[in-house]
């Protein structure tokens, strides 16, 4: 047999590691994608080609996982119903336009479900072309947990500490600026994302899981129709380090009282708070629908009057 040149040597041992290295990646690739459950494809098979696929929030099971839950279920409009392993789908802007900040957004219905394209998708459209990635959170819901209003709070204060850390620390490879992560939500989402803003913690720098060790803390958060059982009474003990609150509420949707008091309990920590009232839109005031956002619908401004004030906080000593 006819010797090879080491150069020739050198090139077929170079070809050979690449088809190594793409059939790893194709490998990681197809498990990943055989670990979605049925409802996560037929959730992607609604939304349609370069709908991103879901992660998981833990490896394995999730705290206080509840054994033999009953499925998820995906209705036809796109809401997700009964979550018990919560997940993120991270909607990036191109790579060239990113500019590092990052929304994670946590859908409403009433921690019953979750309407996802209109809270989720419709929010990636817009926020993306901005240069903003939106990571959508699927928190988990009742049913098909059974547990009273401060239980299902509390379980879901869960996934948004861990959404906000997972988030943070796979911030370089999505190109996400660590210090530029906020959440927002919608209704019962909204309910969350002030609870986020309410308890959040830095991290455990002792804890054997990297992800543990990093802050839960939002940089800032969004509450679009904020609800708490339509009681008016603003339900959040704030800190004088919580961050900044931007809310989007509508005259109509009783009560407004419970935006207005949170907001004026803020401000009293001294933390920066402000509160965009509309006439129109009811509970679903800021939904991105797109119709509303070609039709300049004034509770569809809000993503452009957030980053506005964002920015305006920036610029102060």
């Amino acid at each position: 047999m006819k010797q090879l040149s080491p150069v020739t040597a050198v090139l077929i041992r170079a070809a050979k590691a690449k088809c190594a290295l793409l059939v790893l990646l194709y490998g990681i690739a197809a498990t990943a994608s055989a670990q979605l459950t049925p409802s996560e494809r037929e959730l992607m098979s609604q939304l349609g080609p370069g709908t991103p696929e879901p992660i998981p929030l833990w490896p394995g099971r999730p705290p206080q996982f509840l054994e033999n839950a009953a499925p998820e279920v995906i209705k036809a409009n796109q809401t997700i119903q009964s979550v018990s392993v919560p997940t993120l789908t991270p909607y990036l802007p191109p790579a060239d336009k990113r500019n590092g900040m990052a929304i994670v957004v946590c859908a409403g219905g009433g921690y019953g479900g979750h309407a996802w394209k209109t809270h989720v998708v419709y929010a990636a459209q817009v926020f993306n072309p901005m240069g903003i990635a939106v990571i959508g959170l699927k928190y988990r819901t009742r049913p098909p947990h059974l547990l009273p209003n401060e239980g299902i709070q509390a379980l879901t204060l869960t996934d948004a500490k861990r959404a906000m850390r997972l988030v943070r620390y796979r911030a370089g490879e999505w190109g996400i600026d660590p210090a530029k992560i906020g959440v927002a939500g919608y209704s019962a989402g909204a309910n969350l994302a002030m609870n986020l803003a309410a308890n959040f913690d830095l991290g455990d720098p002792q804890a054997s899981d990297p992800i543990d060790r990093l802050s839960s803390r939002p940089e800032f958060a969004v509450g679009l129709g904020t609800w708490h059982w339509r009681k008016p009474e603003n339900p959040f003990v704030f800190k004088a380090n919580s961050p900044p609150v931007y809310l989007v509420h509508a005259t109509t949707d009783k009560p407004v009282e419970i935006a207005t008091n949170i907001v004026a309990d803020l401000k009293k920590l001294g933390v920066p708070a402000r509160l965009n009232l509309f006439e129109e839109g009811g509970h679903g005031v800021g939904n991105l629908i797109p119709t509303r956002v070609k039709h300049d619908f004034p509770g569809a401004q809000w993503p452009k009057l957030l980053v506005e004030w964002l920015e305006s906080l920036e610029k102060k000593p």
